[in-house]
């Protein structure tokens, strides 16, 4: 399963994902993270991206309702993978077009990524 919710410790959400990422698998994450929301938390989500080869093909991944309706309640997000997905990882995430802090860090660096996303 490309998506795994390694863990929830209070407000951080820790995410493995390996291989390509499937749009049920995401509806899915963004379920738990709604429910999160509605209960009061403002989530800090780290993504381990082992392995990850990017984002299923021929589906729509054009449904923005989370975003617009809780993507500002996302206090962190924190990528660790290959430096390569960097850019997509921000357009797919909207970095910069939302509140939610949004940093990438490279696979030698997941002890910074949980520093910074607790901090």
């Amino acid at each position: 399963m490309p998506y795994e919710i390694v863990k929830i410790d209070g407000p951080v959400m820790v995410i493995r994902i390996d291989g390509i990422v499937r749009l049920a698998e995401h509806q899915a994450l963004q379920a738990t993270a709604k429910k999160a929301i509605e209960g009061g938390i403002k989530p800090k989500v780290l993504v381990r991206a082992e392995g990850f080869k990017g984002w299923e093909k021929n589906v729509d991944w054009g449904d923005v309702s989370f975003l617009m309706a809780f993507g500002d309640e996302i206090e962190k997000m924190a990528f660790v993978g290959d430096e390569k997905w960097k850019d997509d990882v921000f357009m797919f995430t909207a970095k910069g077009l939302r509140k939610t802090l949004i940093e990438y860090f490279p696979s030698s660096a997941l002890a910074q990524a949980e520093k910074w996303i607790r901090g």
